[in-house]
């Protein structure tokens, strides 16, 4: 007798172990007999599918699989229409029950709160895709003189529900901004397969930074969170090119951006220590032949306006001193040539939105943009002006 509680002992404590190491999903599917269940795994790119099953007469299914090393997400599918979304995480035993005519939206799931929030935020986005589907095919269906009047209303209330649909979304992902149910929100999408929440739309765009920032700290090896936080910082980057493509091509007339660069000689000089000139702020370097061609032209307009007032302030856009130093002795260049020595890494470049060079801006005396990419007698146009 003492023999075989022990052994019970041993196998219980093997079990719990089993347990610790695995995650499952389980339950039951009714009227289900016959056919085959299927579980994915959902990578960023495709689904990978991990076991099946033939579910018998009391539709009941067991699937198990390693430990999770951060909440993943999964489909159990019936066929390519009928499935459902789990999110599960590290050794959950997720408890699923539904019916085959309506699994895809009529289930429970128990024993995973990533799953249940998953569950409540596809219903409420397939709400608002039934509502804005119904409003349009109501609009579609009017006889055309009905639909001018109609318009208005409708694009109204379309806007109004798509804008309490946000709220609601917002809400639930700032206070559930460490779990990646959130990241699920935030991909929702319409009946046109375009998402509701726009990383693009400024208001939008702090529920995705938000938990972008969040999911970075806690898991910062996930593809996903790795995803989301280079989505997010492509846009800034391609916010902050807009900016600044918008202030340079409405610069005539506004104060150009400070530079503070090293010259050969590692001395700090900056642009605005130049004011009381007309200046050709340049872009250029010494390893491209359209540059050496401009720089070479550029010499003769300088020597005939130097005396007058007028001064280069050339940002080389180098990466080794000693090649840009060959460069300058060889070419003899007589203006202020400067370079961060960080090749087309320039942060001057990047905030002056140099595409390509060269390129130059022309500042007047108070160091305002009056010209942009002026080569050639266009530039010498300019400065008989301004001089």
């Amino acid at each position: 007798m003492k023999y075989h509680i022990l052994w019970l002992l041993s196998l219980l404590f093997i079990t719990a172990c089993n347990d610790k190491d695995s995650f499952t999903i389980s339950g039951n599917i009714d009227q289900a007999k016959g056919e085959m269940l299927y579980l994915y795994r959902m990578d960023l790119s495709g689904d990978v599918a991990l076991d099946s099953a033939q579910l018998k007469s009391k539709g009941n299914f067991h699937f198990k699989q390693p430990r999770l090393n951060e909440p993943t997400f999964f489909k159990l599918a019936l066929s390519p229409s009928r499935f459902i979304t789990l999110l599960g995480d590290s050794t959950e035993h997720i408890k699923v029950e539904g019916r085959a005519d309506s699994f895809a939206s009529n289930y429970s799931v128990r024993n995973s709160i990533g799953s249940q929030h998953v569950q409540l935020l596809q219903k409420s986005a397939t709400q608002l895709r039934e509502q804005t589907d119904s409003l349009i095919a109501y609009y579609q269906n009017l006889p055309t003189e009905e639909q001018e009047k109609e318009l208005e209303r409708i694009s109204s209330e379309l806007r109004q529900l798509v804008s309490e649909y946000k709220a609601r979304t917002g809400k639930f992902i700032m206070d559930n901004h460490l779990s990646f149910a959130s990241y699920y929100a935030l991909f929702l999408t319409l009946s046109d397969n375009n998402t509701i929440l726009n990383v693009m739309d400024r208001d939008d765009q702090v529920y995705f930074a938000t938990l972008a920032t969040s999911l970075n700290q806690r898991y910062p090896e996930s593809v996903r969170t790795r995803q989301l936080y280079d989505m997010v910082l492509a846009v800034k980057q391609e916010e902050r090119k807009a900016q600044l493509l918008e202030f340079i091509n409405q610069s005539e007339g506004s104060g150009a951006p400070e530079l503070s660069i090293p010259n050969l000689q590692g001395q700090e000089i900056s642009l605005s220590s130049l004011k009381g000139k007309v200046v050709l702020l340049s872009f250029s370097a010494s390893w491209d032949q359209a540059s050496v061609r401009e720089n070479r032209a550029l010499k003769g307009i300088y020597q005939d306006h130097q005396n007058r007032g007028f001064e280069v302030y050339q940002v080389g856009l180098e990466r080794s001193r000693v090649l840009w130093e060959a460069y300058l002795i060889q070419e003899e260049l007589p203006w202020i040539s400067v370079s961060e020595l960080t090749h087309t890494s320039s942060f001057a470049a990047r905030t002056y939105n140099i595409q390509r060079i060269p390129a130059n801006y022309l500042l007047d005396r108070e160091g305002n943009i009056i010209g942009k990419d002026l080569f050639g007698h266009l530039l010498e146009e300019k400065l008989r002006e301004v001089l």
